[in-house]
């Protein structure tokens, strides 16, 4: 139970500094600033992963139940939402094949001098 509320405690104050940081200027979400700090922290050996392993799978089993007040939300924006549905699939769209696209030049530039994975010989009749 410690283990587990010790990576709880990590994961809250990295996730807390990067909002710290955020509110005094830094231009980039809290979150995503926590999430880079709890990445720094895992290269350098400054967090372990089996500190924060156990509060992580938790998380990741659960993580359904954290987006049910987003949805909430979103019901509740609904006329909001009917307004701007051109402005927000064109965009839903656009992002979208951004990150396809993205994914497969880096993909194709990353495996270049990758030879392809070597096929079974046939057996011989």
């Amino acid at each position: 139970m410690l283990d587990f509320l010790r990576g709880i405690a990590i994961l809250v104050a990295l996730f807390l500094f990067g909002t710290f940081l955020h509110r005094w200027g830094v231009p980039i979400p809290g979150g995503v600033l926590g999430l880079l700090l709890f990445y720094a922290a895992l290269l350098t050996g400054t967090v372990r992963l089996r500190w924060v392993d156990r509060a992580a799978n938790f998380l990741l089993r659960h993580m359904v139940l954290l987006f049910v007040p987003l949805t909430v939300g979103l019901m509740d924006m609904g006329s909001l939402l009917s307004r701007q549905a051109v402005a927000i699939l064109a965009s839903l769209i656009v992002s979208f094949l951004a990150v396809l696209f993205t994914t497969g030049l880096l993909a194709r530039g990353l495996l270049a001098g990758v030879p392809p994975p070597h096929e079974p010989a046939e057996p011989h009749s």
